[in-house]
This record gives structure tokens, C-alpha cells and sequence, in this order.
């Protein structure tokens, strides 16, 4: 799994235009920081992950894309956003693809601009969370 999960994240941002990805799974209750184009996006993902909240574990739990169009005026995940503007991101990104009844993907793009994401941005990101979704189930995650 770990293979498709870093080959997924670097060649994420050539496919998506974006230009960092970073990717979380929940498998069962537990949330991982798996997989990342970029140590900056990893470090954000991360503190996600020991917090318990933030936009991708959101997108996660209600299966629906998370956007964020200016960290600096959404203030939803305060350490979450102190740390991802210390790296320089202003908007953001996570949709979430479904593998299995246990484990669920989420893609998350990291932009310097705010407002970002373009209809067609978000349609590419969503496509590639969707083929790796099925790469994980056409692979086995247990």
C-alpha cells in the first residue's frame, strides 16, 4: 500500500496543477499522515492527525470535499492554520475518496495563493482521489 501512497503523492501536484499534495487515511477509527509531495503539507497533515480535527479529518468524516479559500480569514482549525500560513499556504483543499467499509483516502492540496481552486482544479484533484481510492481497494488494505 505504502508504494502506491508515495508514487500517488509525487506525482500528484503534475497532475493536479497544484502545488503541494499530502494524503491521510483512516483505516478504522485511526487517522496516518501517509504519504506527502512536500515536508511543509506533511508537517500540517501531521498536527491534524495528533489533534484529532482539522479540514482533511473533516473531509474524511463527512465524506465531502473540505475548501478553504483564505486561511487568513477562516479561522475553523486554529493551530491547523497557524501552522500551514507559518509555511506559507493561504488556501486549501481535501476531498475524500471511499475504499472500503473500514478505510477511507482523502487527497489534500496546499496553495500560497489564496482562493486557489477553480472549478476544473478541484474536478482534477477529485478524479485523482478517486483512481487512488481504487487502486487501494483493487490492492487490499488489510
Amino acid at each position: 500500500m505504502q508504494k502506491i501512497l508515495d508514487a500517488f503523492a509525487d506525482a500528484a501536484p503534475a497532475r493536479t496543477g497544484v502545488p503541494a499534495c499530502s494524503v491521510i487515511v483512516r483505516s478504522g477509527g485511526r487517522f496516518d499522515q501517509v504519504a506527502s509531495s512536500d515536508p511543509a503539507a506533511a508537517a500540517c497533515d501531521q498536527l491534524e492527525v495528533d489533534d484529532g480535527s482539522g479540514p482533511c479529518l473533516e473531509a474524511i468524516r463527512e465524506l465531502r470535499s473540505v475548501v478553504v479559500d483564505d486561511l487568513d480569514v477562516d479561522a475553523r482549525w486554529p493551530r491547523w492554520n497557524r501552522l500551514a500560513r507559518g509555511h506559507g499556504y493561504r488556501s486549501f483543499v481535501a476531498l475524500p475518496g471511499f475504499v472500503d467499509e473500514i478505510t477511507t483516502v482523502a487527497l489534500n492540496a496546499y496553495s500560497g495563493l489564496p482562493a486557489a481552486w477553480t472549478r476544473d482544479e478541484v474536478i482534477r484533484i477529485d478524479l485523482c482521489v478517486q483512481e487512488l481510492a481504487t487502486a487501494l481497494r483493487e490492492q487490499g488494505t488489510r
